[in-house]
């Protein structure tokens, strides 16, 4: 991770269009830090994991965009009440799965189906990454840039048991 001085220094110096700022260093915020140094519009991403990282950012005006990733803050009903603050303070977003597979990507496009158009920058879709494919042709796939919603109720995709493999722990009684 950049520290705080080659953070700043890099913010300073870029004409980039998004910066995607380290929310937390060492259990610091950076973010709070730099923000009054640069007019540069940010992007946080990696440190956004919590609600509570959501609603300060959004408080305190700290950035314009939520890089939402549904893994990394717990899922799909925590990822919603992320999108719920970004949307009431104007903060537009990304929303991705995080390296799933075509069953993260169906969970990541149904929730980016629910942030208006003008707030939803893109969505991320990895499937095409992973050497396993473990529901052959079904959910959304990237055809010709964009990602489709499915006509019937559900996710849209059935995973194939025997792709998945056994099991690598058992909890509970079967």
């Amino acid at each position: 991770m950049l520290g705080g001085n080659m953070l700043i220094n890099n913010i300073l110096s870029s004409s980039c269009r998004w910066q995607a700022g380290a929310v937390r260093s060492r259990g610091k915020y950076i973010i709070f830090a730099i923000r009054p140094l640069h007019s540069a519009p940010v992007s946080v991403d990696e440190g956004l994991v919590t609600l509570q990282d959501a609603t300060r950012i959004a408080r305190d005006g700290l950035a314009e965009v939520f890089g939402i990733k549904l893994n990394r803050v717990g899922g799909l009903t925590k990822a919603a009440r992320m999108r719920d603050v970004a949307l009431a303070h104007g903060i537009d977003m990304f929303i991705m799965a995080t390296g799933g597979s075509v069953l993260a990507d169906a969970e990541a496009l149904h929730l980016a189906a629910t942030v208006p158009d003008a707030n939803r920058l893109a969505v991320w879709a990895c499937q095409d990454m992973l050497s396993k494919d473990i529901a052959r042709g079904q959910g959304p796939r990237n055809r010709d840039g964009h990602l489709h919603l499915p006509e019937s109720p559900g996710l849209g995709v059935h995973p194939d048991e025997a792709a998945l493999g056994e099991p690598v722990a058992v909890y509970g009684s079967a």
